[in-house]
């Protein structure tokens, strides 16, 4: 009788990890009204970003249309789809990858075309949990594109992975087991 009551204890704990881990999509278009918009057609990094929004904030992921390669202190954490055209999209799909993820207080999310104007708009979003996906949609249709996406935010602001926590836990556990041994 234990065993099937573990057993079911198991398949409710897996059921609830499961739905845990069904991300919600927050949708962003640019009649989301962005806090801030840039005519500017240059890069605008981390530092141009703290001056606009007033808070210093570090490029925490951010990835360029036709580069593979993602950048920042959260790189791998995340991928990001650009749709419509490979060369031209107008639409990108930001997804957590599982595992490590920021956590927001003071995050801002930048979309940048270069030609066009407004030609970069920041969103912020504070109110992220940092593991729902970002669905990027309406970006200058019909006239530019995305160039690239970056989230930008305050670099304290990280979550670890729950098996580094895990390993963690296990161990001051394991140091615990071999103090109270060499005590004996």
């Amino acid at each position: 009788m234990k065993l099937l009551t573990m057993l079911q204890t198991m398949a409710v704990s897996a059921a609830l990890l499961s739905a845990q881990a069904q991300a919600a999509i927050v949708t962003i278009t640019p009649a989301t009204t962005p806090q801030w918009t840039s005519s500017s057609t240059a890069n605008l990094d981390a530092a141009a970003v703290s001056l606009i929004v007033g808070r210093t904030v570090s490029e925490l992921y951010k990835m360029n249309v036709g580069d593979p390669t993602d950048s920042g202190s959260a790189a791998g954490w995340y991928s990001t789809t650009f749709a419509n055209t490979a060369s031209d999209p107008q639409e990108a799909t930001i997804t957590w990858g599982g595992g490590s993820y920021i956590v927001c207080p003071y995050c801002f999310l930048l979309v940048k075309d270069g030609n066009n104007q407004p030609a970069q708009y920041i969103f912020d979003i504070g109110s992220w949990d940092g593991k729902d996906t970002l669905q990027l949609n309406g970006f200058w249709t019909g006239n530019g594109a995305i160039s690239h996406v970056a989230i930008l935010g305050d670099p304290q602001r990280t979550v670890p992975a729950p098996a580094t926590l895990a390993l963690l836990g296990l161990g001051v556990l394991g140091l615990g087991l071999a103090r109270r041994r060499s005590k004996k």
